[in-house]
This record gives C-alpha cells, sequence and structure tokens, in this order.
C-alpha cells in the first residue's frame, strides 16, 4: 500500500486548500535528509541515497503509533540545534505546499525537540522558532502561502510545558498562533499529566488557542477526546476517531457541538488508529452526519503524501464527494488559528475558489 503512487497534482482537486494538522519536523524533504546528513556525517542507518532514506522512514504497512514515531528519533538529528536547517525546512514547505494548492497551512512542532536547550550554545526553544518563522516569512514572499506555528508539549516530557505556554504568549508576533500535545516514541498513549492539562486550562484563560492529539493511539478510546475538549478546554482535536464508537458522547461534541476534528487518512490506517477497510473509515459517518472536520497529511516524511494524495483516498476509497471535500477547506478555513481579520480573508478565498 502506497499514498506515493498517486500523483501530486490534478485538475479535478485544482481549488484551494488548507491544511491545519501538519507536522513541521515531520514534513522534511528526504532529499534535504540526505544532503544535510552527508554534510553533517551523520549516519542514518546506512543510506546510501535518497531512495535509502525513504525505505527508512516512510510506512507503507499499519503499524502502530510508537513505530511510526520512531523514524523522528533516526532523522531529528540532522535538523536539531541547526537554525539554517529549521529555517530551510520551513521554507521548503512553503513550495511543497504550493505545489499541491495549499493556501494556508499551521505546522506543529516541539521547539524543545528541535534544540538542546541545556547545552551551551545550542539553539534555544525561541531560536527555533524564530528560525521556522524566518523560513515561512521567506515562503509566503516567494509562494504565496501563509504559514503559521503551533507549538507542541510532548506526552512524556512535562517540564517543557510552562514554557511552551510562555512562549506561545509572547510570540505571537513571530506566527504562533496555538498549542498542542502530542506523543513520542517513548510516550504515545495520550496520557497527559497534570502539568500538561494545567497548563492547557491557563492557555483557556489567556485566549491562546489549542489543539490536541487524542483518540488515535487507543490506550483510552473516546475518553481521551473527551478529557481533552472538557478538562483541557481543547478547541481541536487532532486526529479523534475513536470519539466515533462513543454514542453519547460522539453526538454531542462532533455532532451536536461540532467540534473540529484534524482527520488525517492514509496516516489513520498506517499508525493502527483505524482498520484497513477504507469504506468503513469514520470520516464516511463523520460526512453522513455533518461533522466539522478537515483532511491533513500528518507526517509527510513518514508517510510520502501529500494533500491531494490524502483528498484521493477521501474521495476513491472513502467514498466522499468533491464537494464535501471542497466543505472541508472551509471547516479548515473556518476552524483555523489566525487571528479573525486573517480569518476572514482566508475564508473567502476558500470560498471564491480562487488562489
Amino acid at each position: 500500500m502506497s499514498s506515493s503512487s498517486m500523483s501530486p497534482s490534478s485538475d479535478e482537486y485544482n481549488f484551494p486548500k488548507i491544511e491545519l494538522h501538519l507536522h513541521l519536523d515531520g514534513a522534511v524533504r528526504h532529499s534535504t535528509l540526505f544532503e544535510l546528513a552527508q554534510k553533517k556525517k551523520i549516519d542514518l542507518q546506512g543510506a546510501k541515497s535518497v531512495e535509502d532514506v525513504k525505505k527508512l522512514l516512510v510506512t507503507h504497512e499499519p503499524a502502530n503509533l510508537a513505530k511510526v514515531l520512531a523514524a523522528f528519533d533516526i532523522f531529528l538529528p540532522v535538523i536539531k540545534n541547526d537554525a539554517a536547517a529549521l529555517e530551510r525546512v520551513a521554507y521548503e514547505t512553503c513550495e511543497d505546499q504550493s505545489k499541491v494548492g495549499v493556501i494556508y497551512f499551521e505546522a506543529r512542532y516541539s521547539p524543545h525537540l528541535l534544540c538542546d536547550s541545556d547545552k551551551g550554545d545550542k539553539l534555544s526553544p525561541k531560536d527555533v522558532i524564530e528560525a521556522i518563522h524566518r523560513g515561512f516569512i521567506r515562503g509566503e514572499k516567494d509562494f504565496g502561502v501563509k504559514a503559521r506555528s503551533i507549538l507542541c508539549c510532548i506526552s512524556g516530557f512535562e517540564d517543557f510545558a510552562n514554557e511552551v505556554l510562555d512562549l506561545a504568549t509572547t510570540l505571537k508576533d513571530v506566527g504562533v498562533v496555538g498549542i498542542d500535545v502530542a506523543g513520542c516514541s517513548k510516550g504515545a498513549d495520550e496520557s497527559y499529566g497534570p502539568e500538561i492539562v494545567n497548563m492547557f486550562k491557563e492557555a483557556a484563560k489567556r485566549g491562546i488557542h489549542r489543539t490536541v492529539h487524542a483518540g488515535e493511539s487507543g490506550s483510552f478510546g473516546s475518553k481521551s477526546v473527551v478529557h481533552a475538549i472538557v478538562e483541557m478546554k481543547s478547541e481541536r482535536i487532532g486526529h479523534g476517531y475513536r470519539l466515533t464508537e462513543d454514542t453519547e458522547n460522539y453526538q454531542k461534541y462532533a455532532v451536536k457541538e461540532q467540534i473540529h476534528f484534524e482527520a488525517c487518512p492514509y496516516s489513520s490506517v498506517m499508525t493502527g488508529a483505524v482498520p484497513l477497510n477504507w469504506p468503513m473509515h469514520p470520516l464516511k459517518k463523520w460526512e453522513k452526519d455533518g461533522v466539522n472536520f478537515s483532511i491533513s497529511t500528518d507526517d509527510p516524511t513518514c508517510f510520502d503524501n501529500t494533500v491531494i494524495s490524502e483528498l484521493r483516498i477521501a474521495k476513491n476509497e472513502i467514498g466522499l464527494s468533491l464537494e464535501q471535500l471542497k466543505k472541508c477547506q472551509l471547516n479548515a478555513a473556518k476552524s483555523c488559528f489566525l487571528p479573525e481579520d486573517e480569518k476572514v480573508e482566508i475564508i473567502q478565498k476558500i470560498k471564491n475558489g480562487k488562489f
């Protein structure tokens, strides 16, 4: 099974798109990783070519979330603590998004995992965010794609939480629009400690936008989604598929309250969040029930996918209509974390269907 068998462009999908669930550190070009690894003499488990890097990192057989996230442990050393590399990755992501018709995307990442702030002259988390912002600014100028940052807390690294909150509070002028919490290879069970939960509550009081990874790994099923919404005050849910199994809470939060769900179809199967049975994928039910959701790639470095390959899966495998896929773009525009005046502009572009 391969997402890359689907070509990156198609007239059928030639409408402006928005991506809300993209991990920037999971969207690094394989060619960039290979080039930088060669330059820095970092061994990527013996990889001798870009194709070797792909084979090493890309998942095309359903596995589990921890296995997919283990790829990050392999390649993050290539870009971390390197401001120029991080700026380049941000810039190249804007170029890649422009090629598939994305006009706005929110890229999430842990600034702490992209540096070693406790090691002397290395980058600080603030340095990481500023380097990425420089890449986004250049990318917007050269490719016309608007990009913003969502700062991630990481399960198992609760000591990052308060600084993430402070950074999200003070760095809005360098493109930070919200916070998230995600897993890593050593902690992918969506069990978030009290430090992180309390930080999200404080973020809500400060008016900082919030999204949470929940309902993906399966350890807590629908309970993790309800916990994210009720206790952590999350405005959006990253993935959230398992809430569909809980009729009462699905009706309450997904159907009636219209909480926004950031769906990543190919990722959902590759991480084992959803069984490989496309016609029975939760997105089919979400469409039928009028759930507020959008479609994203999650981690192109790990899945070799694009927004268009995801839309093709949604249409050709799951059975969503082209009109529903266009509606997903409007859902995303309305649920994005931009300030209201910028959000209105994005919404209008989507409604007009013009780049």
